[in-house]
């Protein structure tokens, strides 16, 4: 269903004018996804509710009361952009309540969201370079199971150099993250990319699947794969500072971290692909000298790359968790939002992605004052949407 608004192009208010465009895009992205109430009595097209809650997001609404508040507050430049539904006697764009918000995110079909967004954002990023990496990893969303009890599991991909998730798939109950590999990356290009997975995907079927799309991997390895680590482990040279290919250190609230790689070559390790094996110590130190913790990982990569290399896609590795999973969790409430209805944990997931997406692209790191700004003056949203296009 394509959404066009070419009244409402350009507004004016006291900045000058003010493109709106790009909200009238994200309404005709959101366009493409069925609707699946029933046609009698729909008074807000799917299209317009799906916009107005994304622009609800990007003022920090945590659940769908703040977003209905958000919604509410909304510009009629901004509603009419989105589509919203004009009033047929006062003539204005009427913004749709929190039950209406409610029902449709329940409805919808949140695996089509997500696919379209993933989609949609991927025509906004650089084409990868050469070896950009890719993190693999799942997340539990509490409070998302309703009555059986059984968590909402997602598995999402993020690209390391942009941190803007590029995939996501709902995991299907009774199986895990490590089986849905194929489902998650097989819209996705992934050659000539680095996927980075956490010690439960290294798998030989993984690194199969990977290489055969000629994309690279590098896993970290514990005690679930005992075969696999005492092999990794029989390669390595002792952990001396002669042997080691490469150390950083840097100093982070006070403290020193200072870490080191070792490698080795993959020779007669049983797993497809393998090019180098690895083992990576984290030390840090408080600031009178004296070494507080140390942290021993082990790993497998296809990568015949330098060991600074390997070091840098496992560390990019965690900014999955630390900039998409824990702002998902700790700015927009998301494990404490109790959305078990429907597919709703899903396709809220599918929807705060898009928003630190779109708040990354612009070229924003500090997520929770800019959520606030718009939330102060929401017609800078406009602003926004224009600035995370490549």
């Amino acid at each position: 269903m394509s959404v066009s608004h070419a009244a409402f192009d350009t507004v004016t208010d006291h900045r000058g004018e003010v493109d709106t465009r790009q909200v009238t895009a994200l309404a005709t992205l959101f366009g493409q996804v069925t609707d699946p109430r029933k046609a009698r009595g729909v008074r807000h097209r799917l299209a317009a509710v799906l916009t107005v809650l994304t622009m609800a997001l990007l003022c920090g609404a945590r659940n769908f009361r703040q977003a209905a508040d958000r919604v509410a507050e909304l510009p009629q430049p901004l509603l009419a952009a989105a589509g919203a539904r004009r009033h047929p006697v006062l003539g204005v764009r009427v913004a749709p309540g929190r039950d209406t918000l409610r029902r449709v995110v329940e409805a919808v079909d949140a695996a089509v969201v997500d696919r379209l967004v993933s989609a949609w954002l991927a025509t906004r990023l650089a084409p990868p370079a050469d070896q950009c990496g890719l993190a693999v990893d799942g997340k539990t969303v509490r409070h998302s199971g309703g009555p059986d009890g059984v968590d909402v599991q997602l598995f999402a991909a993020m690209r390391h150099d942009t941190a803007v998730v590029v995939a996501q798939v709902r995991v299907p109950a009774g199986t895990t993250e490590v089986t849905q590999i194929r489902a998650l990356l097989d819209h996705t290009e992934i050659a000539g990319t680095v996927i980075t997975a956490d010690a439960a995907h290294p798998s030989g079927d993984t690194a199969t699947y990977l290489r055969n799309r000629d994309a690279d991997y590098v896993f970290t390895v514990k005690g679930n794969r005992p075969a696999l680590l005492a092999a990794i482990t029989d390669r390595l040279p002792a952990a001396t500072a002669a042997t080691s290919d490469h150390t950083d250190t840097e100093r982070r609230s006070g403290l020193r971290v200072t870490r080191t790689i070792w490698t080795a070559p993959a020779t007669g390790v049983d797993f497809p692909g393998a090019a180098t094996v690895f083992r990576l110590r984290r030390d840090v130190y408080a600031p009178d000298g004296q070494r507080i913790s140390k942290q021993i990982v082990h790993g497998i990569t296809s990568l015949t790359s330098a060991g600074a290399e390997i070091a840098r896609h496992v560390r990019t590795h965690w900014w999955i968790e630390n900039k998409v999973h824990w702002v998902r969790d700790v700015l927009f409430g998301e494990d404490t939002h109790h959305a078990w209805l429907g597919g709703v944990a899903h396709a809220m997931a599918a929807l705060r992605n898009l928003t630190i997406a779109l708040i990354r692209l612009a070229g924003h790191s500090r997520i929770k004052q800019v959520m606030e700004r718009h939330h102060a003056d929401k017609m800078l949203i406009p602003a926004l949407l224009n600035a995370s296009q490549p």
